[in-house]
């Protein structure tokens, strides 16, 4: 588990490789910050803060 700056500096640079974001860095309901990455297969990718 990262920082939420991590979450955001990873989530930056996965897109500017070209990978898609299914969803942007945010709060969830359980209280982490998370963005989710495709790989290029198309498995799901969380980054997680706190």
């Amino acid at each position: 588990m990262g920082s939420k700056t991590e979450v955001d500096r990873m989530t930056r640079r996965f897109e500017e490789d070209g990978l898609t974001i299914e969803s942007r860095p945010r709060v969830t309901g359980d209280g982490y910050y998370e963005s989710v990455i495709l790989d290029p297969e198309g498995n799901r990718i969380e980054l997680v803060g706190e």
